[in-house]
């Protein structure tokens, strides 16, 4: 008897550790299936998500950095600290979910090395190519050597607004002819067909003053006038005014040219005809295209503070023969 109650207890045991075999089995079968092994990384001692291994980081930080270098080929790209793993399981449906390369793009840093072209110690371009930036000092000094230019080297995080090659080349141009000479009777000596062009500019200048044009916005505030300034010439009447002040032809013309010019952000460009044009710049708005007739009085785009500008304003200017003039005796 005493031995029949032995196996029953045995019989009993037995099957008590099968049975607690059997849910364990079944509790890690279960939870395998909802949960992956993974490693919990950590960078600067802060938690930035869950990668199936530490290869897998890796890779991902391998694919920022290209993404980086194709912005910039010599762009410095780097972590603050080493990134420190944690063996840990996670929810399947959660390490699917999250997005490690979000994850970790936020804790790239990055160092871009910029060339800035400096005027006059005024920033005037932006390059992230050497070559680019010693071209464009070089064809300023060979255009205007009194100018003081210089390249200005600079380690950044982002790379910002560059100065693209066209943009650039409008700038040249423009401080180029913002340093032409001033053409004067008083100050230079021309040949024989120097001076009757001359004598043609004035002629033209008179007859266009005689029959006079009208005050191209409604703002009666000037606040730059037309000569010297700082080694330089500021070739127009700046009248300031509101963003958005409505900017009037002088007088009837065509337009030649709508659009970015430089330092003169949005201008727009009247010929009047028998070699006399108006320059209408720093405008936040522009009205009226190429190609097109203006009626004086026209509104042909709106006050604004584009290009190289420290306030809303309207650059007035005057051109006789593609030289710039005096522009406020036109519309005083």
């Amino acid at each position: 008897m005493e031995k029949k109650n032995r196996l029953s207890t045995l019989k009993f045991v037995i099957f008590t550790i099968l049975s607690f075999v059997l849910i364990c089995s079944a509790v890690m079968i279960t939870v395998l299936n909802h949960y992956k092994p993974a490693v919990k990384t950590y960078i600067n001692g802060e938690c930035i998500g869950y990668f199936s291994s530490p290869q897998q980081f890796d890779e991902v930080y391998n694919d920022l950095v290209i993404e980086k270098q194709n912005i910039d080929s010599n762009v410095k790209v780097y972590l603050e600290s080493e990134p420190t793993f944690e063996t840990s399981y996670i929810r399947e449906s959660l390490l699917s979910q999250q997005n490690v390369y979000t994850n970790l793009r936020g804790n790239i840093k990055t160092e871009f090395i910029v060339y800035k072209v400096l005027v006059n110690n005024e920033e005037k371009m932006t390059f992230n190519v050497q070559d680019d930036a010693n071209k464009y000092v070089e064809d300023l000094k060979k255009e205007v050597a009194k100018l003081d230019v210089q390249i200005k080297e600079e380690k950044v995080s982002e790379l910002g607004d560059l100065t693209t090659l066209e943009k650039a080349d409008a700038i040249l141009k423009d401080i180029v002819d913002r340093n032409k000479p001033v053409q004067s009777n008083k100050t230079q000596n021309y040949s024989n067909n120097s001076s009757t062009n001359q004598k043609a500019s004035d002629a033209i200048a008179n007859a266009s003053l005689a029959q006079g044009g009208i005050w191209p916005t409604i703002s009666t505030y000037i606040s730059s006038t037309y000569g010297w300034r700082w080694g330089t010439i500021h070739t127009g009447t700046d009248i300031a005014g509101k963003y958005g002040d409505p900017v009037y032809a002088w007088k009837d013309g065509l337009v030649t040219y709508s659009g970015w010019a430089g330092s003169y952000g949005n201008i727009v460009k009247i010929d009047h005809g028998n070699g006399i044009s108006t320059w209408y710049a720093h405008c936040s708005k522009l009205l009226v295209k190429a190609g097109q007739e203006v009626s004086q009085g026209q509104t042909i785009s709106l006050m604004g503070s584009t290009g190289f500008s420290t306030g809303n304003h309207l650059h007035f200017e005057v051109r006789i023969n593609g030289v710039h003039v005096n522009s406020y005796p036109y519309i005083k």
